[in-house]
């Protein structure tokens, strides 16, 4: 059984392409609901929670080897020996970490909002002593928020948004932790250039942590990959455009999966 809660939004047909999708730090998987439903006619979607978060349990050790082992336990739970896997910020380094440790289950990743690495330890031990003092992630949220969306996005009342940004409020300061820990060990900065899957590097144009420009300069090192930026968007364009990032991944995986 995988270590990772995960729920499908379209088991109708089981012989449908598995397509699993990850969400950011702090998050659910449904901030991938909107976009999921518009992949949901020509794939078997399915939502991945992050450990700790949403529904997903705390586990032990927690890397982002660790998760991407728990998404191909889902892979072998729902009988897929090939399958597609999207996955925005921690979980873009999930799908990059896929990608070089078991490229044979793979038709393609969409890494979003991601690096090969992020900061390293230094910068995430000052934000989880912040957290430890702060004992709750809700006083983050304001700082997080300018971070997350794009100028103007919160003002439009968009519930998607509010969402999101509750679910961040309410997530185990713990979990969170472990995550942060997790990112800070991560570092595949010598090794993105041995990716053989298809990759599609998509970026927010307003995203200030993983700027379009660092994303393209990570597409560029991987040979055959694809690069996109999502217009009006910051940190999270699944929340922000599911529509443009669904109509983006389909036509991506559809090139991939023809190869």
């Amino acid at each position: 059984m995988s270590a990772l809660a995960y729920s499908v939004v379209n088991d109708a047909d089981p012989t449908a392409p598995l397509l699993i999708l990850g969400p950011s730090l702090g998050t659910h998987a449904s901030q991938w609901a909107g976009a999921g439903y518009f992949l949901a006619d020509d794939y078997r979607v399915v939502l991945a929670d992050l450990p700790g978060h949403g529904a997903g349990p705390r586990i032990e050790g927690v890397t982002i080897e660790r998760i991407a082992e728990g998404i191909l336990e889902i892979a072998d739970e729902l009988g897929a020996e090939r399958f597609s896997f999207a996955g925005i910020s921690i979980s873009g380094a999930v799908a990059l970490t896929l990608a070089l440790r078991a490229p044979e289950r793979l038709v393609g990743v969409g890494a979003l909002c991601t690096g090969a690495s992020f900061g390293g330890p230094e910068r995430w031990n000052e934000r989880i002593e912040n957290v430890r003092a702060l004992g709750s992630l809700r006083p983050t949220v304001p700082e997080t928020a300018a971070r997350w969306f794009a100028a103007g996005f919160l003002d439009e009342d968009q519930a998607a948004g509010a969402i999101v940004l509750e679910q961040l409020a309410q997530t185990d300061p713990e979990a969170f932790i472990d995550c942060c820990r997790a990112l800070g060990e991560y570092d595949l900065t010598g090794e993105v250039a041995d990716i053989s899957v298809p990759v599609l590097f998509l970026a927010g144009s307003q995203d200030e942590g993983n700027t379009p420009e660092s994303m393209r300069a990570l597409s560029e090192q991987v040979p055959g990959s694809e690069f996109r930026v999502i217009p009006d968007s910051a940190h999270l364009p699944i929340v922000e455009h599911p529509e443009i990032v669904a109509e983006v991944l389909a036509g991506f995986l559809a090139r991939a999966a023809s190869r």
